[in-house]
């Protein structure tokens, strides 16, 4: 295996968690702890040997349309902007477990968001919910990859109920999550991750947010130190929002995105990439744009 092959297959994102950029969807408040479309081209892989390795992922979301359970418009004033800083350490380790790699992972977001209501205006920025990771990761061949593991979100990020614009959410979520990679180093590439998220009650409203479906993907081709193709999500929140507050129909969120992605490799050990996602579809969420800029590389 090359070490461009090597470097390619680098998913400090394989199994995302938390980069508070999807703000102002279903679920409490509007908020999740998870960025739907956050994985890319990263989905699916994690390096064949052990070591130590990062990515820096900054994002802006900005959206000012909100959107009903049948996917029409809110007629209200409203507006987010979210700029997020979120910092991945992978650690691949000696360990096997019947034949795959034990790896884990720890993911660090800061965030600043800035959220418009017909009631008030509100701005924070700060750290948001971290997450760890436990996984293992199969590499049967030379262009294939799987994977499963496990994200822990952790309520780290600071919380109060009397503000509009929280990072931090105030509870834990549970995150299964398996995945696959596929790279020929001259040609198609294929990344993907399908996982649940399991919420538990923010103990400060009795809120509990329902339980997701998200599957992330990508799509593309490479030319030598270039990539293009295609990236985005699908998100179906599977079981009512429970609490006081919760509305009648449950909140069910649900989407999808698309965008363009383009990368460079500069060598085997750095990389740079860089994509726009259109959000085609909302349902009891805010429909935006999110924009990605990524670098990857190896301790």
């Amino acid at each position: 295996m090359s070490k461009r092959h090597i470097f390619k297959c680098l998913a400090l994102a394989a199994l995302m968690s938390s980069s508070a950029v999807g703000a102002v969807k279903a679920a409490e408040n509007g908020n999740t702890q998870y960025a739907p479309g956050s994985p890319q081209f990263y989905a699916g892989g994690i390096p064949p040997f052990p070591g130590l390795y990062f990515l820096s992922q900054t994002s802006y979301y900005a959206s000012d349309r909100t959107n009903d359970s049948n996917g029409n418009e809110v007629p209200i004033k409203f507006k987010v902007n979210s700029l997020a800083e979120t910092m991945r350490f992978l650690y691949i380790s000696d360990l096997k477990i019947a034949g795959g790699d034990v790896w884990g992972q720890l993911v660090v977001p800061l965030v600043r968001l800035d959220l418009t209501l017909p009631f008030g205006r509100d701005k924070t920025f700060t750290l948001a919910d971290m997450t760890a990771t436990v996984g293992v990761a199969w590499h049967l061949d030379r262009a294939n990859t799987f994977l499963v593991g496990l994200d822990v979100a952790m309520p780290t990020g600071p919380y109060s109920s009397s503000n509009l614009a929280n990072v931090g959410l105030n509870h834990w979520s549970f995150q299964p999550t398996i995945g696959y990679h596929y790279l020929d180093p001259q040609g198609l590439e294929i990344g993907t991750t399908a996982r649940l998220i399991f919420n538990t009650e923010n103990e400060s409203t009795d809120y509990r947010t329902g339980t997701e479906f998200v599957w992330d993907y990508a799509i593309g081709w490479n030319f030598d130190k270039w990539r293009v193709g295609a990236v985005g999500y699908y998100l179906q929140q599977l079981t009512d929002d429970k609490g006081p507050r919760a509305a009648a129909d449950g909140h069910r969120g649900k989407g999808f995105a698309i965008g363009p992605s383009i990368t460079y490799t500069f060598n085997p050990a750095m990389q740079i990439s860089a994509s726009w996602q259109h959000d085609i579809v909302a349902e009891n969420r805010s429909q935006g744009d999110t924009i990605w800029l990524n670098f990857a590389t190896k301790f």
